[in-house]
């Protein structure tokens, strides 16, 4: 499925554009796509003389061979069962407000606009965002080999890689729009991440990331109660409070413009009669905690 009209610069995108695009810091040069790389069954062999890996699909790889297999969730199946639940009410919530604030942070922008999904998975989201778009250049990367084979697979008209988060392979200043969804909380090191983001994203350029929120309703009942917190999943390092997320990205040259969260609904009155509550309570004392499971934050690079 390649969605609707929009006008994504993948296919059309000539050698020399993509070689002002990828940058390695390690050389401290833009990469040359035709001489830089090798096969991915020469990647064990040519390892680090060789910059990437050109799987057979035509993607370019730049995990290190070592950590190929390792890093691939993805090899069995969609360990986050995207495909299946795309319709679902958690899904469409999160591709609605990053489309949003995509289009608010960018709404500025004449020309074509760059942007980049950070740990994007099989690509679903990624194609979403593309498709509310006219004129726009999208990119997206993840550790996992097996999901770039099946989003660049599905999506064609966007420019996958695989690629280690903690090392993009972009050039600085290179995009106006990044989107980090669900990722933040899976790193041990958000702070690392984030100088890595900014890095690539262009001085006053739009950071969009979603993490749930650590008092969300359930773990803010849970505090009040002197309850361990529940992570919403086994696989996240840690989650964060509203106010952490602000003061780290403050911390890492970012200004916080909007937190969003847009309500599931909620099947149980007693779960409605606790937040409605609780809401009433942040609201009187001004706390910056949202109830939500999943906040969005819209963030500015400040120039340096």
């Amino acid at each position: 499925m390649t969605g609707g009209p929009h006008h994504v610069v993948k296919g059309s995108r000539t050698d020399m554009e993509k070689e002002k695009k990828y940058y390695s810091r390690a050389a401290d040069r833009f990469i040359d796509i035709e001489k830089d790389g090798c096969a991915l069954e020469e990647w064990r062999h040519s390892y680090p003389d060789c910059t990437f890996a050109r799987h057979p699909d035509g993607f370019m790889v730049f995990v290190s061979p070592d950590k190929l297999s390792v890093s691939d969730e993805y090899a069995d199946s969609d360990p986050y069962s995207v495909e299946e639940n795309r319709d679902n009410e958690f899904h469409q919530r999160r591709i609605d407000t990053t489309v949003a604030l995509a289009k608010e942070a960018t709404k500025n922008i004449s020309g074509k606009i760059r942007l980049l999904d950070i740990g994007c998975g099989q690509g679903h989201v990624t194609q979403a965002i593309a498709d509310a778009f006219d004129n726009v250049e999208v990119s997206g990367f993840d550790y996992s080999v097996s999901a770039i084979e099946f989003a660049h697979q599905h999506y064609p008209d966007i420019d996958f890689c695989v690629a280690d988060a903690y090392a993009p392979p972009y050039a600085a200043d290179y995009f106006d729009v990044i989107v980090c969804n669900n990722l933040w909380e899976h790193v041990p090191d958000p702070l690392r991440l984030l100088s890595k983001m900014g890095y690539c994203l262009k001085n006053g350029g739009a950071l969009i990331i979603s993490t749930p929120s650590r008092y969300r309703v359930s773990n803010l009942l849970r505090s009040i109660l002197g309850r361990p917190l529940i992570f919403m999943s086994k696989h996240h390092v840690t989650e964060y409070s509203v106010g952490q997320v602000v003061e780290q990205l403050r911390f890492g040259g970012f200004d916080v413009e909007r937190t969003v969260s847009k309500p599931i609904s909620e099947a149980s009155l007693k779960a409605r009669f606790a937040k409605a509550v609780l809401q009433a309570w942040i609201t009187l004392t001004g706390s910056h905690h949202h109830l939500e499971a999943t906040v969005f934050f819209l963030a500015r690079k400040r120039p340096a």
